[in-house]
């Protein structure tokens, strides 16, 4: 041990200490770092590790603290909270979504939608939408002829005249078009009672067969008007006056409780008298 100390200190003396002056408490640092080079280079591999350590702490902060600075969170600008109103007992109502409200309403009774389609470049004689055409043939069907019109002057009866009023409903109701579940059953009924007062005044005129007269101008061997034709156009003039008052007047006015449309209570009274009547 005793050589090695004394060639290290020549050694030093030869090198590093003839460029400079050490005091003893230098020397002997540089000494025990020479005999101890394990312990040295133990010390100086935490050292570095930690300058590292401290480096990536204080670059992650600046890091951080710029990308926050120039990309702000916007996560809550961009979720907004659901639209809910709350009730006074603390229930929230949830709203329906806009896209959900159709099917909503078209799954009620009552919702209806006018999908009348016209020939472009056709003249109707009628009103063209389902609103005005129900109002149109309620006036219509509640009229009676005058006693001095070419009609009764002829000699036809009111039967007829109520018989080419429906008539004229009829080709009206094959242009006009609604859909919706209760609509759609008052439209088949007034349709079917049309049918019901074409048939029965064809019951007239049977048998009525006179040379060079059609069975139209020989109106005075008819038979009397049937009761199912009487009961028809009875049932028609009051099945249209309850439909214009759902879909025109708002429900407001003397109901007779034949229209689907119109929540009436007699419904099922007209349609056990139409599908008795084509045998349903």
């Amino acid at each position: 041990m005793e050589n090695k100390l004394k060639e290290l200190r020549s050694s030093m003396d030869q090198t590093v200490l003839n460029n400079r002056r050490f005091n003893s408490t230098e020397k002997q640092l540089i000494l025990e770092n020479a005999l101890n080079p394990h312990e040295s280079k133990k010390t100086n591999f935490i050292g570095p590790i930690l300058s590292v350590a401290f480096s990536v702490m204080f670059l992650f902060s600046i890091g951080s603290f710029t990308y926050y600075e120039l990309f702000p969170d916007t996560r809550q600008a961009d979720i907004s909270p659901p639209d809910t109103a709350v009730s006074e007992t603390g229930e929230k109502n949830v709203e329906i979504p806009l896209e959900e409200e159709k099917p909503l309403m078209e799954e009620n009774n009552k919702y209806w939608e006018d999908i009348t389609e016209l020939d472009q470049g056709t003249h109707y004689d009628m009103a063209t939408n389902a609103r005005d055409y129900i109002a149109s043939a309620n006036i219509s069907i509640h009229q009676t002829p005058a006693p001095d019109s070419k009609l009764i002057q002829k000699g036809y009866d009111e039967m007829y005249f109520y018989y080419l009023e429906a008539s004229a409903i009829q080709n009206g109701l094959n242009i006009i078009a609604v859909k919706g579940m209760d609509i759609e059953k008052d439209f088949n009924n007034l349709y079917n009672l049309t049918m019901i007062i074409y048939e029965e005044q064809g019951k007239r005129t049977d048998g009525v067969n006179l040379d060079g007269v059609s069975k139209f101008d020989a109106h005075k061997y008819w038979k009397e008007p049937t009761d199912e034709m009487k009961l028809a156009v009875s049932y028609l003039q009051k099945l249209l006056n309850d439909l214009d008052i759902a879909i025109n007047k708002g429900g407001i006015g003397e109901d007779n409780g034949f229209s689907y449309q119109g929540d009436g209570e007699k419904t099922e009274e007209l349609q056990v008298f139409i599908d008795s009547y084509f045998g349903f």
